[in-house]
């Protein structure tokens, strides 16, 4: 009679435990490779816009994001374009940049704690929000905000979408307030298409893109808020002054009581809203 031939238990777990360091091993030179490769191209990302004119600082670059995304952390990021003719500066406590294992074509920008920002000479404006969310592939951008707080103000929104594929640009924000606002603004979208690619950063860009024919054709924007329903399209250049100069077909309803509830708030004198309903009776449609 034959007699069964049973594997050891020890050799089993053996067998399995150098498996299980293997598979570890590989997959954490991958993630390795994958993070420095994430490192070098932000870097080399933001060497080239300090080329453009832009003032970037930010301290030491760490790796992050192990086991499933291959990113990095750069703590303490500042920049400001208004050496490079864009007049806006951003900081954050820390922003991460990474890609994900289930979607390897994407890289995701995400900043986290104290964010600020200013437009031109402005005062500084600190923001928070409950996400905030950049991503990036071959096609175009998807920017994606929760939550979104501005301090000091009364500004608040509750979502807000903007996305970039091709010449093609949509938005959407829901749920938006402000405290000089009679009503919060339930909902506003854009769709447009631009006929050039997006200029780079700089002024001699944005002429080039204004001289080779480069606008923005407003498909539709609409607005909603409270008794206010209003849309517009039409297109959007640059002039000689590389100021944005719009013709539009705007249809507006319900501006009336919007007036009247912004006088009474005390925002606006009544002369002004009385000029204002004279004006916007010329685009409104009849109720």
């Amino acid at each position: 009679r034959l007699r069964q031939h049973r594997p050891s238990p020890v050799k089993a777990w053996r067998t399995g435990g150098a498996a299980l360091l293997a598979a570890a091993a590989l997959h954490g030179a991958g993630w390795l490779y994958a993070s420095q490769r994430v490192r070098s191209g932000a870097e080399a990302y933001l060497d080239s816009l300090r080329g453009e004119g832009w003032t970037i600082t930010h301290m030491p670059v760490r790796l992050a994001g192990w086991p499933l995304a291959a990113a990095v952390q750069v703590p303490g990021f500042a920049a400001d374009g208004s050496g490079a003719g864009v007049p806006v500066a951003w900081t954050a406590t820390e922003v991460r940049i990474g890609v994900a294992a289930t979607q390897p074509g994407t890289v995701r920008i995400t900043p986290s704690g104290a964010q600020r920002w200013r437009v031109g000479a402005g005062p500084w404006t600190e923001l928070t929000s409950d996400s905030f969310d950049l991503a990036l592939d071959g096609r175009g951008a998807v920017l994606a905000v929760q939550g979104l707080n501005l301090s000091g103000t009364s500004i608040h929104v509750a979502s807000a979408r903007a996305e970039v594929a091709g010449l093609d640009v949509s938005a959407t924000v829901t749920g938006a307030s402000a405290g000089m606002l009679p009503w919060p603004v339930e909902a506003a979208t854009l769709e447009a298409t631009l006929t050039q690619p997006p200029p780079a950063s700089g002024p001699a860009a944005a002429v080039a893109w204004r001289d080779a024919g480069g606008l923005v054709q407003v498909r539709a924007l609409t607005l909603s808020a409270g008794p206010v329903q209003a849309s517009a399209s039409g297109t959007a250049r640059l002039d000689g002054q590389l100021q944005p100069g719009v013709d539009l077909t705007v249809l507006v309803r319900g501006h009336r009581p919007a007036l009247d509830r912004l006088v009474q708030a005390g925002t606006i004198p009544e002369g002004t809203a009385t000029a204002a309903k004279a004006v916007l009776g010329l685009l409104a449609s009849r109720d």
